[in-house]
């Protein structure tokens, strides 16, 4: 269970910081007079490590990147969760404690009351009869 929340706040995080991003960028888009290949990512990555003139980009290359990979990485958390065998069912059975009458063997009591459970003959009572 820690790992699926673990896996769905990373991933989470990696939608809004690359949303955020990608709209800063639309945001920006408008206000870029020069660029060089598709507008939207030349606003978050800009030209390349020795541009002169960053006032054209919004250099946000490394916060995308890091967005991209929270939410990769959450994706592959919860992914291995969703598939993983669960190990640990059998480990924890319900408890058992004997019922008098019937065919000798253990049975599962249905409520936590001490009360034998009805028999074939036996009437179940009706809030009438049954008092405080």
């Amino acid at each position: 269970m820690k790992k699926v929340i673990i896996g769905s706040v990373l991933t989470l995080a990696g939608t809004w910081i690359t949303g955020c991003i990608f709209v800063a960028a639309a945001l920006f888009v408008p206000n870029l007079s020069s660029w060089e290949g598709t507008r939207v990512w030349y606003a978050i990555f800009g030209s390349g490590p020795y541009e002169a003139d960053l006032k054209q980009s919004m250099a946000l290359g490394l916060p995308f990147a890091v967005g991209v990979l929270m939410f990769a990485f959450g994706i592959v958390i919860l992914a291995v969760e969703f598939f993983r065998p669960e190990e640990r069912r059998g480990s924890a059975p319900a408890p058992i404690r004997p019922l008098p009458g019937g065919n000798g063997g253990t049975k599962l009591a249905a409520f936590s009351s001490d009360k034998a459970p009805l028999t074939e003959t036996e009437e179940i009572p009706t809030m009438k009869e049954v008092g405080p």
